[in-house]
């Protein structure tokens, strides 16, 4: 019985031996198939698809240095001209000057009269005053106005050297109100005359004038020294 066992034991040794080297050159030849690329299918590019390989071509990349083109501008097209159509302007009429007239005082037979004042009386309803200026009798006199009323105008001239002759001693000047038409007169109350050298009141007589909106030219009233 024990040579039995030992002859088992024996074979069961031998083939466990003959079992390990087998399976060691199953697994030798296993890594080379697989080294070589029989098993496992190999690489995925080795696989045929079944048709025909396109290859994409390559994306080209921009140069670093170069200089990008200029995107194209587009062309105006040309537009018909509309004519402005103007916008009226309001144009401003220059209004009438006003009428101004030049009203003499005259003077007659002066002789050495230092000081003369006198009111002229006017419509001034008509005539609006303006102003009073000297005359070719009072030369460089003094002269002096006002007016505290309408239609009433005081006038005051002083001459120490004396007003001697006949002639316009003062001009007083109007403007004559719009609308008016007809004649008024122009008349001298409150006349005070005195010497340049002695002082003494001279006698005077007055004469009325008139103005006539139709004339160029008013008639002058007159200071007539006695």
């Amino acid at each position: 019985m024990r040579w039995m066992l030992e002859v088992a034991f024996i074979g069961l040794s031998t083939s466990w031996k003959w079992l390990l080297g087998s399976t060691a050159a199953v697994a030798i030849l296993v890594g080379l198939l697989f080294g070589v690329g029989v098993l496992g299918g190999g690489d995925s590019s080795d696989t045929d698809p079944g048709g025909p390989f396109v290859a994409a071509p390559p994306t080209p990349s921009p140069a670093p240095n170069a200089t990008p083109r200029p995107a194209p501008k587009a062309t105006p097209r040309p537009t018909q001209a509309v004519a402005a159509t103007p916008v009226p302007s309001a144009t401003r009429v220059p209004a009438a000057p006003a009428k101004v007239i030049s009203v003499p005082i005259l003077a007659t037979r002066a002789a050495n009269v230092g000081s003369l004042e006198f009111v002229l009386v006017y419509d001034p309803a008509k005539l609006e005053f303006a102003q009073v200026e000297r005359g070719l009798l009072s030369g460089d006199a003094l002269i002096d106005s006002s007016s505290s009323e309408p239609g009433r105008l005081w006038a005051g001239i002083i001459d120490m050297q004396g007003i001697n002759g006949s002639g316009p001693v003062a001009v007083v000047k109007f403007r004559v109100r719009d609308g008016v038409s007809g004649a008024m007169p122009l008349s001298l109350e409150s006349i005070a005359a005195f010497d340049a050298n002695t002082l003494v009141d001279i006698v005077t007589g007055t004469t009325d004038g008139e103005f006539n909106v139709t004339e160029l030219h008013p008639l002058s009233p007159i200071v007539t020294f006695q």
